[in-house]
């Protein structure tokens, strides 16, 4: 069972300010980056797959549409939940049971048979 915390205490973003020597101009969070490359690099494989020139505007073509898929998907979506969380938490209630009954889900049997085997040794001494 979660029980609410309402302090974000315990979910520290991680951010990353500079690339080796390269300073950025905003504090990108690791979120961001991870989620950009997922995106971009399939993206990136589509258009060559279809064919798309690299001499096209490569900046709005390849940049831009993950850039915004990234925008999009990190944004908190309902109740302060980001659309990565929020699906997680919708995919855990469909696998949950519909209802509890003694803390057991009510689609178990009533009665559970168990069998077992009893060995022990010859009482007897071997000769």
């Amino acid at each position: 069972m979660d029980l609410p915390t309402y302090t974000n205490i315990w979910r520290i973003e991680k951010r990353l300010y500079k690339l080796y020597d390269l300073r950025l101009p905003t504090p990108l969070p690791i979120v961001w980056i991870g989620v950009f490359v997922g995106v971009a690099a399939p993206w990136s494989l589509l258009l060559a797959l279809l064919g798309l020139p690299f001499d096209a505007p490569w900046h709005v073509v390849y940049l831009v549409p993950p850039g915004v898929v990234t925008w999009l998907s990190t944004r908190p979506v309902i109740e302060s939940k980001r659309l990565t969380e929020l699906l997680q938490s919708q995919v855990r209630y469909m696998g949950e049971p519909r209802s509890w009954c003694r803390m057991a889900p009510t689609s178990e049997p009533g009665e559970i048979a168990l069998t077992g085997r009893v060995w022990r040794a010859d009482p007897r001494p071997a000769r």
